[in-house]
């Protein structure tokens, strides 16, 4: 029944294959023709300076004169006009090199445009027999079903693992402000005075906005784990009310204060972005793991329609 279409759809996948080879090749020989242009360049720029040494030579130049005054001219004319002729020699070996590239390369493209549409063409007659099996066919029914089920999986899975890198971004950049504030408040306890102190809060002043960040990135992080049936509750909070504090007390326990609630916090967003790392780690993980059994699915699917007959 199908016999003459599955025989069209093998003769254009044989088309594909070969689309595939030459457009290797054309890759290939690209390369080669410029390496050989500049090949031939060089000897053609060779043979134009080698031309103009036998002119010296030949003609009445201070150069032709100098050489038979000193009774050597038939042996330097001889030197170079061998090295004359090497220079022409492999400037035409290189020319010629460059036109059968061309050649080649001109023939390949030929070939490639009479190829151009097979994925069209297959495509087309894969649908036409498709459409006239799929309806019969309890197999095909089910791994299309299957195909529905593992894109839905796989569409979360991005959702989920693109949220939690939004996360991980936003903690990281916690982390590095923090640091910052840390050793600034380091520094400030150990008598930097003012501008130290205004650097640490503006850092941790730059913390907190990237918390709040991370904050709003992991609510939509929770909402596509929920998706793919995972939870994460995560708290993350930092008070900012004693930033102040040593701007009118001029003590060591304020200091120490604010300083322990910098550290703190530094711990508490390493652990939770080691925490989401390990989920990230989990939902990529699985991400592939169905983007693999997908890839199988389809290509299972394909093959029971080429063969059907």
């Amino acid at each position: 029944m199908f016999e003459d279409l599955n025989a069209r759809l093998i003769e254009l996948k044989e088309l594909g294959r070969k689309k595939e080879k030459w457009e290797t090749r054309l890759g290939q020989l690209q390369e080669e023709l410029a390496e050989l242009e500049s090949k031939r360049d060089m000897w053609q720029n060779r043979l134009i300076s080698e031309e103009k040494d036998v002119e010296k030579l030949s003609g009445m130049s201070l150069t032709y004169f100098f050489y038979t005054i000193l009774g050597k001219k038939e042996e330097k004319l001889d030197q170079e006009q061998r090295e004359l002729f090497e220079a022409k020699l492999k400037y035409g070996e290189a020319e010629r090199a460059v036109t059968d590239t061309l050649e080649q390369i001109n023939h390949l493209e030929l070939q490639l445009k009479e190829v151009r549409f097979w994925k069209m063409d297959y495509d087309q007659l894969f649908r036409t027999k498709e459409e006239q099996i799929v309806r019969d066919n309890v197999e095909l029914k089910e791994l299309t079903e299957r195909q529905a089920d593992l894109k839905v999986q796989y569409k979360e899975l991005n959702e989920a693992v693109q949220a939690g890198q939004s996360v991980i971004y936003d903690l990281g950049r916690a982390e590095d402000d923090l640091s910052s504030a840390k050793n600034w408040g380091t520094y400030d306890m150990l008598g930097g005075g003012m501008i130290s102190t205004h650097i640490k809060h503006s850092r941790v002043d730059e913390a907190m906005e990237h918390i709040y960040t991370a904050q709003n990135s992991l609510r939509r992080f929770q909402k596509e784990l929920g998706d793919v049936g995972e939870h994460l509750p995560v708290d993350m909070e930092i008070s900012g009310a004693l930033k102040f504090g040593d701007y009118f007390f001029d003590g060591l326990i304020t200091d120490w204060l604010v300083q322990g609630r910098i550290n703190d916090t530094l711990d508490q967003v390493r652990e939770k972005k080691s925490k989401i790392n390990i989920v990230q780690s989990g939902l990529e993980s699985a991400k592939r793991k169905v983007e693999s059994e997908l890839a199988t699915v389809e290509r299972k699917y394909v093959q029971v329609v080429e063969l059907y007959s």
